[in-house]
This record gives C-alpha cells, structure tokens and sequence, in this order.
C-alpha cells in the first residue's frame, strides 16, 4: 500500500477506519489508540485515541487532532510547565484552525527569533583538556597518572566563554528536531534553518539523552518563552515506539497529562492565598494494617492537617464499567480524611455531569465543570472561584477535590 495520510481525532468513542495494518499495528505498540481488528479487509475499530499531534507510522502519516482549540492547548501547556503564564495567547504566531505541529513551529521560531534577536547566549564552561602550556588550573594529579612525570603536554582545567551552553544547545536542538518533522510549514522550515546557522557555536543533544535542565536567570530571561516551547518540541519528539519493523515516530502531547498538570498547577496557585502548602503524590493507607495504599495527587496541608485532598485525572469513563468509579475513589479519600464533602471537577462538555450527589452516611460529593475552550483567564478564573468557594464553605478549605475530564 503507497503512503497515505490519516486523520484521527481525540475522543473515546468507537470509530471504524481503513488503515493499513502496520499503522493499526502501530497505534496500539505506541499506546496512542485503542486498535481491534474488525471482519472488514483493513478495517479497525478505533477508540480511546489519547495522544495529540503527528506520527509516522510504516511511512504513513497520522495526524492526532485534540479536541481542545490549539491556541488553549498551548496556553494550557505552558501554564503547566511553568505554574504560571509563560505567553498569551497573542504570542503564538498561528491561527486558530491550525494543527498542532505547524501551530507548535509557528510558536517556537516566533518566540526563539525573539530571543536570538541579539545573538546567542555566551556563558563559562568549565573544561579539561592536555594544552602546551598552562592555562587555568594545573591538574598536578592527572598529570603525574596520566604523563607519568613529563612537563608536557599539561593537564588543565579552565573557565571557556562559549556558546555551547544548555540554553543553545536546548533551542538548537528543537530547530533540529523540528526539520524533521511531517507537516511543518514551507515558510517555518527557511526560519528554523536560520536558527539553527545562528546556533552554530553550540552542540545538539543527542537523542535519547535527558534534556538538561535550565535554570532561570537574569542573563537567560528573555529567552524563557523560547525555551519552554524548546522543551515541550523535546519531549514531545522524543517517542519512537518500535514492534517488530514497525517504527512509529514523531511529535506527541498525552493530553491526560496536560489535563492533569494544568488543573494541578492552576488549583495550587489558586489555593496559595489560604496558607498551607499542596504536596504531591500523598502517600497513606485506608486500612488499619497499612495494606491498602492511596496517593491522591495532590493534598493540601495546613499545620499539617490534611485541609483538601485533589486527585486530577483525565479519563474517559468506560460504560458499564463501574462508570460511578470516581465517586467510589473520592468518597474512600473523603472517609480517610474525615473531610465532610468533595468536589469532582470535570472538563466542560455535553455529557459532563454536574450537580450533588450525597452519600448516604457520608460525604457530600459536589460535581462542576470548568471549561476549556474558553480563553485561558477565563478559565483560571473559574478554577479560583471554585477554590475560594470551597475554601468559604468549609472554614477556609476542609474540602476534597478530585478533578476529571467530561466523561
């Protein structure tokens, strides 16, 4: 079968799609659908499709289409990324219709042609190095071992003032990576060529390698939005999925987790004026043995005394599969706590379910959705209103959250 061009769309719902089989192969290897083989020759059933972007699977290009406005999806991502708003929504440099990859490399030459407007970053590098004479510090112990008394050449160490520091090498490395992508403008690929002739002077990190860490500063700040964007091009690119001779590689976002870290970045800021502090991953037991573990991800303490319990999720529910699940989850959480009500937070939609649900014996389990297809203020703001009602009703926040996508 010649190369072909498949669209998928984000959702749960069960569809029926001809696709060649390595690609249906692919997609369920990569864990980015749900992928059964139907009666049909090339027909599948696809559902539960996860991840967002492009693929290419078998030399078949698969775009993954999110459900969630890109320009939201982006806002999103670097609110998560950053706790906070790293760039609006006007910063992007893409329209609204475009998918994720052209819109992703709209974004980063925008922001890092900004950054680089005055040329690379220079900064000290340590290095070691055997020179004809000596230069920075003498390595008196290296050159005994290793030139077994000779004078020269002489082991040193010094300060190098470079451009192959992680900044460059970081946005260098995403130019890299971008050109390599399926479904990148004609008119981005001549700017990321550019960027990357600027960034000459550094090295590009090799695939597979953990991307550095860069820390903010005073020299590197006009470079954060850039280097953001870097990063999500870096992680996002990093998937190769091999089964057998089937390699799928390409640009992905799971949008479970920019759901997850969203909602769990804005509810932390929003909770920041009651005090206390959020932690994540909290680690107890429902049982009396200490057998039965739980780790909400997110809890908020107050002197120490759990105030709110959060467990973010971004889930599809499964019909007829215990579709009362979550309320099951954030009841046990309530119980364990002693926390008198809880509140579900779902991801605006037509089948979202709002509303009280109160247990008999137990908690009040309040249900509300926040919406994500509205400009991002927007939507920051009703997660704060949420917290500032549930910190006024419960003597300043005795309360238990457990956020959800529409189910």
């Amino acid at each position: 079968m010649l190369p072909s061009t498949i669209e998928l769309r984000e959702a749960d719902q069960l569809v029926v799609r001809r696709l060649p089989r390595a690609v249906a192969v692919g997609l369920a290897s990569a864990n980015i659908a749900t992928v059964a083989p139907t009666l049909g020759t090339d027909e599948f059933c696809v559902s539960g499709v996860r991840k967002v972007g492009v693929v290419r699977i078998a030399g078949h290009t698969v775009w993954l289409k999110p459900k969630t406005p890109v320009r939201r999806l982006f806002a999103m991502l670097g609110y998560a990324r950053a706790g906070s708003a790293i760039w609006t929504e006007d910063d992007f440099g893409f329209e609204e219709d475009e998918d994720l990859v052209p819109a992703l490399a709209h974004a980063f030459v925008r922001q890092a042609s900004r950054a680089l407007a005055g040329g690379p970053l220079r900064g000290y590098v340590t290095r070691e190095d055997a020179l004809p004479l000596v230069r920075g510090r003498w390595r008196i112990g290296d050159q005994l071992t290793r030139r077994g008394g000779q004078p020269l050449p002489v082991e040193v160490s010094f300060d190098d003032y470079v451009e192959d520091i992680v900044e460059n090498q970081v946005l260098l490395t995403a130019a890299t990576r971008l050109l390599r992508l399926p479904g990148v403008p004609a008119d981005v690929l001549g700017a990321l060529r550019r960027i990357v002739r600027v960034l000459d002077g550094a090295s590009v990190i090799p695939v597979g390698a953990p991307v550095p860490v860069v820390r903010p500063d005073r020299r590197n700040a006009r470079h954060r939005s850039a280097l953001a964007l870097a990063s999500l091009v870096l992680t996002g690119s990093s998937v190769e999925q091999r089964a057998g001779s089937i390699v799928a590689s390409g640009f992905l976002v799971d949008m479970w987790s920019v759901f997850e870290d969203f909602v769990s970045a804005a509810l932390r800021e929003a909770f920041k004026p009651y005090g206390g502090v959020l932690v994540s991953q909290y680690k107890s037991t429902l049982d009396v043995e200490g057998t039965v573990k739980i780790a909400p991800d997110l809890v908020w303490l107050v002197d120490g005394e759990v105030r709110a319990c959060i467990d973010v999720k971004y889930k599809v529910e499964k019909h007829g599969q215990y579709p009362n699940a979550d309320l099951y989850q954030l009841a046990a959480y309530c119980r364990r706590f002693g926390l008198g009500q809880g509140h579900l937070v779902y991801a605006a939609g037509g089948s979202a379910p709002i509303g009280t649900v109160g247990l008999l014996g137990g908690p009040v389990l309040r249900r509300s959705a926040v919406s994500l297809d509205l400009p991002s203020k927007w939507t920051l703001d009703g997660i704060s209103q949420l917290v500032r009602d549930i910190a006024d009703a419960n003597g300043h926040g005795i309360a238990c959250l457990d956020a959800q996508p529409e189910a």
